[in-house]
């Protein structure tokens, strides 16, 4: 192909009501000397669309430089409100009158501005640049991301510039400055590794990171800021000085066999970590009553919920990574010593007085039973969640604090049909029996309507449930039934309060436009394994999970487990999910849809991405497509 038609390819993609994140053309004029109109995508429109919208006209998401029907929306209501011809058109006079004048001098200062949304050879020849420097070791794709800004902040940081993450003129002339004196630069010894620096000496390095746990990324040969890092947090172990080079006294502790510290190696423990520090990490936590699920050595959402369920009971951060203070903790506490954890199972007294204080609080609606089940579990989030706590649904010291200490009765109107005690079972209704037909249509038991209704369709599929996990065939769900179902599906359902995002924002109404808009911001972040927030890296579905929650929308954490719980349709719509079949059989990786046949996705060797659906790779694995919303 022609690289004019790859261009056109890549521009030419994702348009959405309208709305379109293309690169901007090449040459312009300065804003307000042409007439724009629908069609057109440039810098200019950009700034129409920012012109617009502060001036309450535009009111899309995102400023994205295409010319289409929202934007000729608001340039007609515009000439309405000052009396000019009405025709979406932004003609000279348009201009003009939004006061082109006053912008075009900022505009032409910042035209050759890159920044988050840009893409093309100039960003290319930037991430380049700052790849050579040790900044940037991820893919060069032309396309400004979040990872892109980064980069530039890094190295904007280091060189004493203003922080701002765009690649200004100051920042293009400081890194061709660089690039110009960094091959005369000696080194402060023939021998130390240090930022900027490649070859099979930074390959010998990462490996020995990696081995020990300190450096989770590619081995690439490239010393960046992710390679410093990991040599500084080795160091601070080590007892050396952390210079984040690594020096003859650096490499000749990583050629040590560990013998003396064997913990050392469970610094930092987190989502995707895996290995023998995991291993003993989980059977620690099972041994405790905090972690229920199999000890695989894989870092998982059920580890992590299970560091922070100790972590709130013994007072610690609540971060969800195993550092150093949380494995003293663990290992410094045995089994006699353990404290009582209220949860999904417990019986006795304890439970009775934690019903009795929930009662009290507003959220427990019926007599109290001893028995933690769903119903106390929901009381538990309710509570957590009206005191804007850890929303765990187990009774956490936090919690019991909150409890003892809460005058404030909070306001939850209790479901029907949950007077039988701590059960659900046929005749219950409510927001808890629509979770539960959630959970069961995740894993493909349940294909009933979820109307919160518990009649013979949910009764058959959790008798079904029941039988294939050896549990009592009764079709009541207990805590039993119920712990074994959130294990099964890995997710919260679709019920209330399981909305939002790491930022702790979520839309109220599902949007497909702010859907595309938000997923396109992440374009660049970095594959990982368990990933799910731009800072940490996204795996598919880890993706999928994020972006939809942004749009009040809950999805399991699978790719299998979303396409049992999305509604299928004959052809793709823009934001539905497309599903592809890769390593196993099914659904094993997907995307949001974008039109013209592309679709946006993590992809586990670009990151977040645009790919095209007919692609000789992703072609021949479509699955089909399914709705969420």
């Amino acid at each position: 192909m022609q690289p004019s038609l790859v261009k056109k390819a890549i521009t030419g993609s994702a348009i959405v009501a309208g709305v379109m994140f293309v690169q901007p053309d090449g040459a312009e004029a300065a804003f307000g000397d042409q007439e724009l109109k629908k069609g057109m995508n440039n810098q200019d429109v950009k700034e129409l669309q920012d012109v617009l919208k502060a001036k309450g006209y535009f009111t899309y998401h995102t400023s994205t430089g295409y010319y289409g029907p929202i934007t000729e929306d608001a340039v007609g209501k515009f000439q309405q409100a000052v009396g000019l011809n009405v025709t979406g058109v932004a003609t000279t006079d348009t201009l003009k009158a939004l006061g082109a004048k006053s912008v075009s001098k900022s505009s032409q200062q910042t035209s050759s501005t890159l920044q988050v949304g840009s893409r093309g050879q100039q960003v290319t020849n930037l991430q380049s640049a700052l790849k050579d420097k040790g900044y940037y070791s991820y893919n060069v794709d032309g396309i400004y991301g979040q990872i892109t800004k980064k980069a530039v902040q890094d190295f904007q940081r280091d060189k004493g510039l203003s922080v701002t993450g765009k690649a200004d003129a100051a920042t293009i002339n400081a890194l061709s400055k660089s690039s110009a004196n960094s091959s005369s630069k000696p080194s402060s010894s023939s021998s130390d590794i240090s930022i900027g620096m490649r070859g099979s000496a930074v390959t010998d390095l990462q490996s020995k990171l990696k081995s020990k746990g300190y450096y989770n990324y590619k081995v690439d040969g490239i010393f960046g800021k992710i390679t410093q890092k990991a040599v500084q947090n080795f160091q601070k172990s080590a007892g050396l000085s952390q210079t984040g080079v690594a020096d003859s006294k650096t490499l000749a502790a990583l050629s040590e066999k560990e013998t003396a510290k064997p913990e050392a190696a469970v610094t930092g423990l987190s989502i995707g970590s895996r290995g023998s520090s995991v291993t003993s990490l989980q059977q620690m936590l099972k041994d405790r009553g905090y972690y229920n699920d199999s000890i695989d050595g894989i870092f998982g959402n059920n580890t992590q919920k299970a560091v922070k369920e100790f972590q709130s009971i013994v007072g610690l951060p609540v971060t969800g990574i195993a550092d150093d203070k949380t494995i003293d903790t663990l290992k410094s506490r045995s089994n006699t010593q353990t404290e009582t954890v209220l949860k999904v199972g417990s019986k006795g007294n304890a439970v009775t007085e934690l019903q009795n204080k929930l009662k009290k609080a507003g959220t427990f609606h019926v007599e109290a039973t001893g028995y933690f089940g769903p119903v106390t579990e929901k009381a538990v989030k309710d509570f957590q969640k009206a005191k804007k706590l850890q929303v765990t649904g187990t009774a956490t010291k936090e919690t019991m604090d909150a409890l003892d200490g809460s005058t404030d009765k909070v306001v939850i109107t209790p479901s029907t049909g949950e007077d039988q005690g701590d059960l659900l079972k046929k005749g219950s209704t409510g927001s808890l029996v629509k979770e539960l037909q959630s959970k069961l249509k995740a894993i493909g038991l349940y294909s009933g309507p979820l109307d919160g209704d518990f009649g013979n369709g949910t009764d058959a599929a959790v008798r079904a449930f029941q039988s294939r996990n050896k549990l009592t065939v009764d079709g009541v769900v207990g805590p039993s039934t119920w712990e074994k179902l959130k294990q099964s599906t890995g997710y919260e359902g679709t019920g209330n309060g399981n909305t939002g995002s790491d930022n702790g924002t979520s839309n109220s109404s599902f949007s497909v436009m702010d859907l595309i808009a938000d997923a396109s911001v992440y374009i660049g972040v970095p594959y990982v394994w368990g990933g799910n927030t731009p800072t940490q890296g996204f795996d598919c579905s880890g993706f999928l999970v994020y972006v939809f929650k942004k749009q009040g929308i809950s999805l399991p954490r699978t790719m299998a487990q979303m396409w049992n719980v999305t509604t299928p349709v004959s052809s793709p719509s823009v934001g539905d999910i497309v599903y592809f079949t890769t390593y196993k059989p099914g659904a094993s990786h997907g995307g949001i849809y974008i039109g013209n046949n592309k679709f946006i996705h993590a992809g586990s060797s670009t990151g977040v991405t645009i790919s095209d659906m007919n692609s000789s790779y992703w072609g021949p694995r479509y699955l089909g497509a399914k709705r969420a919303h």
